[in-house]
């Protein structure tokens, strides 16, 4: 029994022997993953010498953020979402003093690894005003965080970010709009964190690609600016603190919008319906199922194209300029079904007028004609009494005659005293123009001088109206222009 008491202490010295020769050797092997700087900046964190919680500061100064902007593309610019979406590289530089390592030459950097990135102090940045953003991941995430020997560091970051816009659509499609990029920190004051911009002057030093930005859809890029602003705000506690202002960044664009695609959507329509509704005044006013059909088709056209186009607007409580233009326009071709209604109605009342005046006159000479024959036939019988006396009274004349005169013979004496004298009456018949077009039961008049002046004015008034939005609207735009810069 004690010798295998003594066998089983020799093993377990053994053992200790081993385990404390193993752990001695993994102490004093060296890493061959990495260099020099890593180890150190990896040491660092290993002996919990570097806090993620504090920022870093000197001299109790506020940490500087200098922050520049790479944009590849800005799309999706809606006035019904009131938004834009962007594709940007945002570029964080600030110094962290805890960080500095002992470098070969003066300005070496390393790029750190994504393990620990996660592990050292970041500003705390937000885009001002976004509906939702995200960070790339393709192929791997989208940041990189690089290492200068002076604790320099140069962060990167790729974010694509729907932001509000809230756009002024008075002037609508002939509006320019301003959308604008903002950064601040969520929870450090600019006591604690400033932000400065750190950009070129040149288009080129903002976008990536210019054509993108140049050939957008609906947009066209006039300028963009660079603000760097500093707002105060009050905020009292329980305890009665105040806290104090945040840095803000901000870089805003100045985007005109371009009227030909608006312009073949709505107005060119609406300006069709105006002219066809126009035209049908020169049908001719008797034929009413024309008239009514073509106006109330005109109605019914320009009244689809507004509600159309009102769908993929915002539903804002003002009228835009192509309200007005639209709007304008359905009374344009309304006013023409109305106008035909009103000039239905007088030449019906006309001719009915005139109707009744032509059967009064019809009654009136056919008692005039009855009279006339009446008067006529009585006149004949007195005539022909009184003929019969002078011829008999005459013919006891010519006999009387016939011993004084040899030279005239009683056959001819009766012959010329018998035969009467004719009058030619000639009646020239004269056709009555009297303008007016009549059925058994109706009448109309051929020609209405109300459509003719309603068929001046209406094209006129529709080209001055043109000219006077056309001028303001564009005179409008053009002083907001200035006004901007």
């Amino acid at each position: 029994m004690g010798d295998l008491c003594c066998q089983n202490k020799f093993i377990f010295g053994i053992l200790l022997l081993l385990t404390s020769f193993s752990e001695e050797s993994r102490q004093t092997t060296k890493d061959h993953h990495g260099n020099r700087i890593t180890q150190h900046i990896e040491q660092v964190f290993r002996h919990h010498s570097y806090e993620l919680s504090i920022r870093p500061s000197h001299d109790g100064m506020p940490t500087r953020v200098k922050v520049s902007l790479m944009i590849e593309s800005l799309t999706d610019i809606s006035e019904k979402n009131m938004d834009f979406t962007c594709t940007l590289c945002l570029h964080e530089t600030w110094k962290d003093e805890r960080l500095r390592f002992r470098g070969t030459t003066a300005n070496q950097s390393i790029v750190l690894p994504s393990r620990l990135v996660d592990k050292l102090w970041v500003p705390d940045l937000y885009i001002f005003g976004s509906k939702s953003s995200f960070i790339h991941k393709t192929t791997v995430d989208n940041l990189v965080m690089r290492l200068y020997s002076d604790g320099t560091i140069f962060y990167t970051v790729k974010i694509t970010s729907t932001v509000a816009c809230q756009m002024n659509l008075h002037n609508f499609p002939l509006d320019v709009e301003n959308c604008s990029l903002r950064f601040q920190s969520l929870g450090y004051t600019s006591d604690e964190l400033t932000l400065e911009w750190s950009v070129g002057n040149h288009i080129e030093d903002l976008f990536m690609d210019t054509r993108l930005v140049k050939n957008m859809p609906k947009f066209q890029l006039v300028h963009y600016t660079f603000h760097s602003t500093q707002y105060n705000y009050e905020d009292r506690d329980e305890v009665g603190r105040v806290s104090g202002g945040k840095s803000q960044l901000k870089v805003s664009f100045e985007l005109k919008r371009y009227l030909l695609s608006v312009f073949f959507q709505s107005y060119f329509p609406a300006l069709i319906m105006v002219v066809l509704a126009g035209l049908g005044m020169w049908i001719d006013p008797r034929s009413v199922p024309a008239r009514i059909s073509l106006g109330v088709t005109s109605v019914l056209t320009i009244s689809t194209v507004i509600t159309g186009l009102k769908t993929s607007l915002p539903k804002v409580s003002y009228l835009t300029a192509m309200d007005v233009y639209l709007w304008t326009c359905f009374i344009f071709v309304f006013s023409t079904v109305l106008e035909f209604c009103v000039v239905n109605y007088l030449m019906t009342e006309k001719g009915k007028k005139f109707l009744e005046k032509m059967k009064s006159r019809k009654e009136i000479r056919s008692r005039n004609r009855q009279m006339r024959k009446d008067y006529s036939k009585r006149r004949t019988e007195a005539n022909r009494w009184r003929n019969v006396t002078v011829i008999m009274s005459r013919q006891q004349d010519n006999e009387l005659d016939l011993y004084t005169n040899h030279n005239t013979t009683p056959l001819q004496t009766y012959k010329n005293s018998a035969q009467p004298k004719q009058h030619h009456s000639q009646f020239i018949q004269k056709k009555l123009k009297t303008g007016y077009f009549c059925t058994e039961t109706l009448c109309f008049p051929t020609s209405a001088s109300m459509d003719v002046k309603f068929r001046i004015g209406y094209f006129l008034t529709f080209i001055l109206f043109n000219g006077v939005y056309w001028t303001y609207y564009v005179l409008a735009t053009k002083h907001a222009d200035k006004s901007e810069d």
